[in-house]
């Protein structure tokens, strides 16, 4: 039994006569329709080659050999042929998708206002959020294969109610998706239609719709399509029918100018975005989606720039003739091997050998033979021209190298002399990162782009997000590094122009990929200020508090005027600290809690300086500890915020008798 599909054409014609849609859906499908079949021929030729394509990528054909891309030449099914087919091919799809798609470094950049600055550092937070979330950086790789192999591929934003998120969808299969740009420069999508196919059983589940078969006088064959009546809903009669029947699912995206505008001359009119679903020849959805302000939800993604055409070129588009040329040598070198393994060639020579070989002279495993007198059986060496072959074979492979630019480093066929030379790997990657670098830049632009977009959605549905994330930062994203070279000489750069005062400290954590700075900030405080990890540190606090404050006071009292009141901020009556200079003395008591902060106190002193308030009486424990012969008293210095400690010994020198 015959399948035929309900293509546009037959859909629309049972559109117009049926009532499955009125004249208002008529019209919309038509407009659909009229776009798809402007773009059928370039969609149809871009499909025969996504066909090639797959077929390199994974071969569809299985010999009994094993899977074969070409298996339709006559050496994979002739006996006694050798058929060989090299299915390596995917490395130059995989390998240059994982060199670009590794995540690259991103900045919120704000050059106003710390308020500003403050609103960028929170959308770079929600912005690393969501990256984890959606697992976007999985998804911009798997885009890096799908154009590799094609050459094009797109990104759809979307609203996901379930997870209450903005979610990101990469498409597959790009020979599915029709996008009409507003200009011949290819730059703008005006339109877009995402095409697949449906069972009756989605169509009656998911949208509730009554499938009917019908058939085709002309062909014979059977087709699917919609009847508006629901009261036939339960005989699903397409249960009869072929499995393989499907239903055309039209996913229509466009453009249309906001009600109310008022089109004026010169000036531009505002669009809003509408989406509409047709199934076979009805409508199940026509809604509009104001979060996209005018924009499509499809972004696509070239694998590189083509002047004047709106299509990517494949990696395969330069090297399937190199590749065929390399099977079929391989064969015809396999094939001269076979015949001299399995076909021993014999001569029979003799000055008395006979022009007819006897069947008693014919070499026979576990037999004697006898070539008669006078003569002999000597073999044949067949002529191997195996020097030939691996020669043309060296060069196709060069060839193939100079196309794609894959060395035998990236392909890990690299020599151990390579292996072991930083500098010659550092150099054979910059040499392929300057190949892949229009693909890269592309890449980022289309990545910086998607985000934007996302934005876009997550304000409109998030109203507390909304001053965040249009709060006019800027997106940076710079090339990662993918070396262990490159990322030593990109920290070294970082810290000698932040310790050179010419970089910021939070400037430089986003040069060497720190996700957060601010946070790590905090943490730099968090550790810097306990005794246990860092002593040194937090004694140098301690003193430089324990000064500032003694600056004070001693400030305080000189510009007190005689007899009158203290100025404010001074040393109050009592002696005690000012109430604004009691949080740092507080803090000052925390960090000498924790250690190190009496030594800080000591050392303020000189070495033959007493402590604060003078000597203690001699009657007191404390000044006879003072009054002992020797003493340990800890002694640093402060210089370019580290601390060098010392400590220096006292001891009493007693009078001798002769000098009493």
């Amino acid at each position: 039994m015959a399948v035929a599909r309900l293509d546009i054409n037959r859909a629309y014609s049972l559109a117009a006569v049926s009532d499955s849609m009125s004249e208002e859906d008529i019209e919309y499908f038509q407009r659909m329709r009229w776009r798809l079949l402007q773009l059928e021929p370039e969609q149809t030729r871009f499909a025969m080659l996504a066909d090639r394509w797959d077929n390199l990528y994974y071969p569809n054909d299985l010999t009994k050999g094993g899977p074969s891309h070409w298996a339709d030449h006559p050496s994979a099914s002739l006996p006694g042929r050798a058929h060989v087919s090299v299915n390596s091919y995917p490395s130059y799809v995989d390998i240059p998708a994982a060199m670009q798609a590794v995540p690259p470094i991103e900045n919120f950049v704000s050059a106003e206002d710390d308020a500003a600055r403050m609103l960028a550092s929170l959308a770079e937070r929600a912005y690393r959020s969501w990256l984890e979330d959606e697992a976007f950086n999985a998804k911009v790789h798997k885009a890096c294969v799908v154009k590799g192999l094609y050459g094009k591929t797109a990104l759809k934003v979307w609203w996901n109610e379930t997870l209450d998120r903005v979610s990101t969808t990469v498409v597959e299969q790009p020979r599915n998706l029709r996008i009409g740009y507003a200009s011949s420069d290819y730059t703008k999508p005006a339109w877009a239609t995402y095409v697949y196919r449906i069972s009756p059983e989605t169509a009656e589940e998911e949208w509730g719709l009554n499938v009917a078969v019908g058939r085709d006088p002309n062909t014979g064959d059977y087709y699917p399509y919609i009847i508006g009546d629901a009261s036939t809903l339960s005989a699903r009669s397409w249960l009869q029918s072929p499995s393989e029947l499907s239903m055309e699912v039209y996913d229509y995206w466009y453009r249309e100018r906001a009600e109310g505008v008022v089109v004026e001359l010169g000036k531009p009119v505002k669009y809003e975005t509408w989406n509409a679903i047709f199934i076979g020849n009805a409508l199940v959805k026509r809604k509009r989606h104001p979060e996209y302000n005018g924009r499509l939800p499809y972004l696509p993604l070239f694998n590189t720039y083509i002047p004047g055409v709106p299509d990517g070129r494949s990696e395969f588009y330069d090297i399937e003739q190199l590749v065929r040329e390399k099977d079929e040598r391989m064969t015809e070198a396999a094939q001269m091997m076979s015949r001299a393994i399995n076909g021993q060639m014999w001569q029979l020579v003799g000055p008395e050998s006979p022009d007819v070989v006897p069947a008693s002279a014919m070499p026979q495993p576990n037999r004697v033979v006898g070539p008669g007198a006078g003569n002999r059986i000597e073999k044949v060496e067949p002529w191997m021209p195996a020097f030939q072959v691996e020669t043309h074979l060296a060069r196709i492979d060069r060839e193939l190298a100079d196309v794609s630019g894959l060395s035998d480093l990236l392909r890990g066929l690299a020599s151990s002399a390579v292996l072991s030379s930083s500098k010659a790997i550092s150099a054979l990657i910059a040499n392929y990162e300057a190949r892949i670098s229009m693909k890269r830049d592309l890449l980022y632009d289309w990545r910086r782009e998607a985000i934007d977009l996302v934005f876009e959605v997550w304000a409109s549905k998030n109203s507390e997000l909304r001053p965040i994330l249009r709060s006019g930062f800027r997106h940076e994203i710079l090339p990662p590094s993918l070396t262990p070279r490159d990322d030593m000489e990109a920290a070294q750069m970082a810290l000698n122009l932040s310790s050179g005062k010419l970089w910021s400290q939070v400037r430089a954590m986003d040069r060497v990929g720190v996700d957060d700075p601010e946070a790590e900030q905090d943490a730099i405080r968090t550790e810097r200020t306990d005794a246990t990890l860092f002593p040194a540190d937090v004694q140098v606090q301690a003193a430089l508090l324990a000064t500032l404050a003694q600056t004070k006071a001693m400030q305080a009292q000189m510009a007190a005027p005689p007899g009158g009141e203290p100025p404010p901020g001074s040393t109050p009556p009592g002696g005690g600290p000012p109430p604004q200079e009691e949080a740092q003395m507080q803090a000052m008591a925390g960090l000498m809690a924790q250690g190190g902060g009496q030594q800080a106190m000591n050392g303020m002193q000189g070495p033959e300086e007493q402590p604060l308030g003078g000597p203690p009486p001699a009657n007191t424990p404390e000044g006879a500890a003072m009054a002992t012969p020797s003493q340990l008293l800890g002694q640093f210095q402060i210089q370019e915020g580290e601390a060098s400690n010392r400590l220096l010994g006292q001891q009493t020198l007693q009078k001798t008798e002769e000098e009493t």
